[in-house]
């Protein structure tokens, strides 16, 4: 049955098959569940998620980091990387130094951090073959080059 619509009847109806199809959010958000497991999965005898492995690497290429570098890198906004940084705190891989006035908190890996990191890289190298190989080594990069085009 096709909804009414207050719009004017001129406008095309689509159906939600066809929709889900040629959605960008939808199927991004699909694959990146799919590919979040690969991730999980490659990281998980680390004993760290891919998100929190995102975190390490953006904290590890800016050391030390402010709050908003990070949130900016991780296109996340900072009450919710806020929320992220605790338990990789808490867990000794990371120490954040409260900015003094208007200066941010600066994040940066301790030793163990970077031991852990180090650990993780390993793993996700397994995780990122498998994913470019179930993509094609010419498709991966053209798929990131079209990410990089979205979020740069």
């Amino acid at each position: 049955m096709r909804p009414s619509s207050p719009e004017s009847e001129s406008e095309t109806y689509i159906a939600p098959a066809a929709v889900a199809e040629v959605c960008f959010c939808h199927n991004l958000r699909r694959t990146t569940r799919l590919v979040t497991r690969i991730y999980d999965r490659a990281l998980h005898p680390v004993g760290i998620k891919a998100s929190q492995f995102n975190v390490l690497v953006v904290v590890a290429n800016c050391d030390p980091a402010t709050v908003p570098e990070v949130a900016k890198a991780l296109a996340m906004d900072r009450t919710t990387l806020l929320r992220n940084l605790g338990p990789l705190k808490a867990a000794g891989y990371l120490q954040v130094q409260a900015g003094s006035g208007r200066r941010p908190d600066e994040i940066a890996l301790t030793v163990v951090g970077q031991n852990l990191l180090m650990q993780a890289i390993k793993a996700w190298q397994g995780a990122q073959r498998e994913v470019t190989q179930q993509l094609g080594g010419g498709y991966a990069a053209q798929l990131l080059q079209g990410l990089g085009r979205l979020t740069g």
